[in-house]
C-alpha cells in the first residue's frame, strides 16, 4: 500500500460522499427572481465566493478523473475502479469489497495486492496528468549503445 496514495484516495472518498458530482452556484437570474430586481449592493460583511455547493476540490477531482479513465479502460482497470469505489467511497467491509471484485473469500494477500495494484495505477494516471510520467528509458537520445552500459554501471556502483 502507497500510504501517500491511500490518503489522497480516502480524501477522494470523503470528498465523494460529500459532495458526489453535484455543485451549483447561484445563477443571476436566480438572484433577479429573488430580489425582484437586482440585488442591494454595498452590503457589508464578508461573502465568500466559494463555498457550499461549489463540488469537490482539486485533488479529489484529479482522483475522480483517474478512476474514470481506469472504469473505461480494459483489463483490470474496470474492476480495480470498482474497488476503489467500495473501498474508498462506500466503506463497505474487506469480505465485501473482495465479493464485488470476484476474489474469493480467504484470499486475503491478493487483496493486498488489488489494493496495491489500484494505488500504483491511480499515482501513474495522476503523474500522466501533471505531465510528469514520461516513464524511465535505459537508453538515452544521441548516446551509443555501449555508452548507456557504462553509464548505467557507473550509478550501480559496480
Amino acid at each position: 500500500m502507497i500510504d501517500d496514495i491511500e490518503s489522497l484516495m480516502r480524501h477522494w472518498g470523503e470528498q465523494q460522499a460529500r459532495f458526489g458530482h453535484e455543485a451549483s452556484l447561484g445563477s443571476q437570474m436566480g438572484v433577479i427572481m429573488d430580489w425582484k430586481g437586482s440585488a442591494p449592493r454595498g452590503t457589508l460583511g464578508p461573502r465568500p465566493l466559494l463555498g457550499g455547493g461549489t463540488g469537490m476540490d482539486y485533488a479529489a477531482a484529479e482522483v475522480d478523473a483517474a478512476i474514470a479513465e481506469m472504469e473505461s479502460g480494459a483489463g483490470r482497470g474496470p474492476a480495480l475502479a470498482k474497488l476503489a469505489r467500495f473501498r474508498y467511497h462506500y466503506g463497505v467491509s474487506v469480505r465485501e469489497q473482495m465479493r464485488e471484485v470476484g476474489l474469493s473469500e480467504g484470499a486475503d494477500r491478493t487483496y493486498r495486492n488489488w489494493v496495491q495494484a489500484l494505488h500504483q495505477k491511480v499515482m501513474v494516471i495522476l503523474m500522466a496528468r501533471m505531465g510528469v510520467a514520461h516513464g524511465y528509458t535505459v537508453r538515452r537520445r544521441n548516446l551509443p549503445q555501449s555508452c548507456v552500459k557504462v553509464a548505467s554501471k557507473s550509478r550501480r556502483g559496480g
